[in-house]
């Protein structure tokens, strides 16, 4: 029996279900599947393993009879079956941009942030630019208060519970400025019967790929953060693709394994530390870095634009040679 399982960061959405079926499977005595929809969520993260073994012991059920599919390059497992499935379609959508030059403007704004489902993390950050340097921003935040969906991905709640985040008041006052898009159009509503992925790309392609020409580095906060995960996403490819530096919120060890595959960083212009931390921690060596950057003349950003050229170029030529065997370096994964 394959079971689906839809999960964010550190949730697993349907988990009721999830294991009224895998109970269901086990009174059968059938192999069971669980398929993880192409996400790479940390599966110890949720506990997921934890509530398995105990229905499995109640059903005594062979726990070797479990198959896992999953997007997380670093998921493991003594005992189940794990099999890796590479998000080839997040690399070919990104590939598509491979016609689109990117020729930086002069007098760049400093920062681009674009997100299209809000979470704790991402509105933090995304709250904290547009407060302090929005005549240094460019920035599309898709949450629409009228929307089921948007409300649901706030994160409000999450700052407070897992980031002690006591005084909200600039994130509140941020969400009541969104939604903010990049061609002024209304956001879509999502229909949860049709993958949200392809209803999230509603913004004009040619607008997008005109505002990469206006910033210098994008803030790119990834799907998966939490826990032993390395899943990255278009959110970090597309800067690659598009030639722009970038400084990713995500897991931590993120950058490493980024430069395990052969890319490279920007170390040597900032910080990138904040890489070495949980996601937690995270938010706040990054704002340092951004308040760092925040302080460069337009000239100054300029000089360290040309400077990156061959780390630019690098990066994108790698990405275009990526294929499923790059990741299987970390099944021995060595953070």
């Amino acid at each position: 029996m394959r079971i689906k399982i839809k999960t964010i960061d550190n949730k697993i959405w349907n988990e009721y279900k999830v294991f009224v079926d895998i109970a269901y499977a086990m009174t059968l005595n059938e192999p069971i599947t669980i398929d993880l929809l192409n996400e790479g969520v940390d599966l110890r993260t949720v506990k997921f393993y934890d509530k398995l073994f105990e229905v499995a012991s109640t059903f005594q059920y062979p726990i070797s009879n479990i198959t896992v599919i999953t997007a997380n390059a670093l998921e493991s497992h003594d005992t189940l079956k794990i099999k890796y499935l590479w998000p080839v379609n997040l690399v070919l959508a990104v590939k598509e941009y491979k016609n689109d030059t990117i020729i930086k403007i002069s007098n760049l704004k400093h920062f681009g942030i674009f997100v299209n489902r809000s979470s704790a993390e991402r509105l933090h950050l995304a709250s904290y630019l547009h407060k302090n340097y929005l005549s240094k921003l460019t920035i599309s935040y898709n949450f629409n208060i009228k929307d089921d969906y948007h409300k649901i991905h706030c994160g409000l709640d999450n700052l407070i519970l897992n980031h002690g985040v006591q005084d909200t008041i600039t994130e509140s006052n941020f969400l009541n400025q969104c939604p903010i898009r990049l061609d002024n159009k209304e956001p879509v509503l999502i229909d949860n019967d049709i993958a949200r992925y392809y209803q999230l790309l509603d913004q004009d392609r040619a607008t997008f790929i005109e505002n990469y020409k206006n910033f210098f580095v994008e803030i790119v906060c990834e799907s998966y953060y939490t826990g032993k995960t390395f899943f990255p996403t278009e959110k970090t490819w597309r800067p690659i693709m598009l030639k722009t530096p970038f400084i990713v919120q995500g897991p931590q060890w993120f950058l490493h394994r980024l430069r395990d595959m052969g890319f490279q960083t920007f170390d040597r212009w900032w910080d990138e530390g904040y890489a070495e931390d949980t996601a937690n921690h995270q938010l706040h060596e990054i704002k340092k870095v951004i308040d760092f950057l925040a302080e460069k003349s337009l000239t100054e950003l300029d000089i360290m634009y040309q400077e990156m050229q061959p780390t630019l170029e690098h990066n994108r030529k790698r990405f275009m040679e990526l294929t499923s065997e790059d990741f299987d370096i970390f099944k021995n994964d060595k953070y």
